[in-house]
């Protein structure tokens, strides 16, 4: 439980050397008061010196969102960070990921919803910065998360992770027949068989609408993922994710597109820098606005960018 009233703020002393992108979610461990009124805590694998509104407790571990007052990096603390009591194959950083997932959602923080992503992905052994978010949609949507066939559900929908299990297809050859063939997956799964996907992508949320197609051509296998805004029939976000390290994020602003680059392998996305840049002059002329920089994926969840602040409404510390 947090010391204090939330949400508050921790303001970092100097915080040199450090990439905090505005809006991106971080964990921050408490280690011990200073003298000052300082607290020394660890944040992104360094040890900092901060200022904190209220009293913290020296061990306990906070969510909190990226912002700047006066010139400063300042943490706004959202919520607990706390690691489930015992042993687990989900590290604390991983329920870190569940929290995060929740707030890049826009559902609230109730403990026994985290607990039972947190049990899914233990009970299958998924890593959480893959899944965390896809079980939090699961979980937005209705469904059972101790339901034996969401194993097969998660399966469909990290396609990209299921290579060797799903038999590849031809390449359609056309842009037509591609679109045909990914109309008729939104319908039945690529294998022909009876798939839990298409009610899934027909399940209404609260809030923003997600729709995931897998695709699998060759050695190329991944999913589009498709988001819909509440109130319009229209999508204005295409996530492109592919079996290997690569991630490619689309959406719609005015007056065209923006277009960002997500990669696992730092080395690939250096050597692949010149062609990126090749490609984001063509895009250019289309009206797409690409970002320059190819991204490490340790904050993408797959589906909002790492900056994004989530539609957040509050956090639940009652269960």
């Amino acid at each position: 439980m947090l010391a204090g009233p939330q949400p508050f703020s921790i303001r970092l002393d100097r915080p040199s050397g450090l990439s905090f992108p505005l809006g991106a979610l971080v964990s921050v461990k408490v280690l011990e008061r200073l003298a000052g009124g300082r607290w020394s805590v660890g944040v992104q694998g360094r040890v900092l010196s901060a200022f904190a509104e209220v009293e913290l407790s020296p061990g306990e571990r906070l969510l909190a969102r990226v912002s700047r007052a006066g010139g400063r990096i300042t943490l706004r603390v959202l919520g607990p960070a706390a690691q489930p009591a015992g042993e687990t194959p989900v590290s604390a950083q991983g329920v870190d990921r569940v929290l995060a997932a929740f707030l890049a959602a826009g559902l609230k923080l109730r403990q026994d919803s985290v607990e039972k992503v947190r049990r899914l992905l233990e009970r299958l052994r998924l890593a959480p910065q893959r899944f965390a978010r896809l079980a939090a949609l699961l979980l937005e949507k209705g469904v059972d998360l101790d339901s034996p066939g969401v194993g097969a559900l998660l399966d469909l929908l990290d396609y990209a992770g299921s290579r060797g299990r799903h038999p590849p297809r031809q390449w359609p050859g056309t842009p037509e027949g591609l679109a045909e063939t990914l109309r008729q997956d939104m319908e039945k799964p690529a294998d022909g068989e009876a798939s839990p996907l298409p009610l899934f992508n027909h399940l209404q949320s609260g809030g923003e609408q997600w729709v995931v197609i897998p695709y699998r051509y060759g050695e190329l296998a991944g999913t589009i993922r498709l988001r819909r805004p509440p109130q319009e029939r229209l999508a204005d976000r295409l996530v492109l994710s592919t079996g290997g390290p690569w991630s490619f994020v689309l959406t719609r602003q005015a007056p065209g597109y923006a277009l960002h680059a997500f990669c696992a392998e730092e080395p690939l996305a250096f050597r692949a820098r010149r062609e990126w840049r090749r490609l984001a002059q063509k895009l250019q002329n289309l009206g797409v606005e690409t970002d320059d920089t190819i991204r490490g994926d340790h904050g993408f969840d797959g589906f909002s960018l790492p900056w994004e602040a989530g539609p957040y409404q509050r956090v639940d510390t009652e269960g």
